[in-house]
């Protein structure tokens, strides 16, 4: 009966508000970059890795590896794809986006310490466990304290909206709670 009373109910309405926030973000991010009289960084480009946890998988809780690396455009917005990793006993999750990131520098810390908004577009693979293709749209905050001009201390919260299956009957779109920390380089 449980089923029946939920079929078409597989929460579009979280995933629709969700993707025209998105998209208005993401269309406002050139105006931003471009608004922007701040000078382009002697340094252009960053990558780096975080471990943490994933929850809510179609597995319960996964041990997370993040991947990612950022173009800066000025410096306070960066693009670039970020590669999510989940690992439980029976299940591996891929991740894959393009994340857009805006920097808000605490002036008080000398901008060492930075706060970081992101969101991003892309899909997620579950396998084998019940094996399933979604939408990935990962909306996080996060925090940088820059330790010298080459390293960075990262930790970031993210939001992982889905729609892999839980082994539950029917579509329903879910999210996946993340934290992690990390380097930039």
């Amino acid at each position: 009966m449980r089923d029946e009373q939920n079929t078409g109910k597989c929460g579009w309405g979280l995933v629709t508000g969700a993707v025209i926030w998105l998209g208005l973000g993401l269309l406002m991010m050139p105006s931003w970059a471009l608004a922007a009289d701040e000078p382009m960084p002697e340094k252009s480009w960053s990558a780096g890795g975080a471990i943490g946890y994933l929850s809510n998988t179609p597995d319960g809780t996964a041990f997370a590896l993040n991947l990612h690396a950022d173009a800066n455009l000025n410096e306070r917005v960066s693009i670039g794809p970020l590669l999510q990793l989940g690992f439980t006993g029976d299940l591996t999750l891929v991740g894959f986006s393009g994340q857009g990131k805006y920097t808000i520098p605490i002036s008080e810390s000398d901008n060492r310490f930075k706060v970081v908004f992101q969101g991003g577009i892309g899909f997620v693979h579950a396998d084998p466990g019940p094996a399933d293709t979604s939408f990935l749209i990962p909306l996080g905050v996060g925090m940088d304290y820059q330790i010298n001009p080459q390293l960075a201390f990262t930790s970031d919260f993210l939001l992982n909206i889905t729609d892999l299956d839980h082994g539950r009957g029917y579509n329903d779109t879910n999210v996946m709670p993340s934290l992690t920390f990390g380097v930039r380089f």
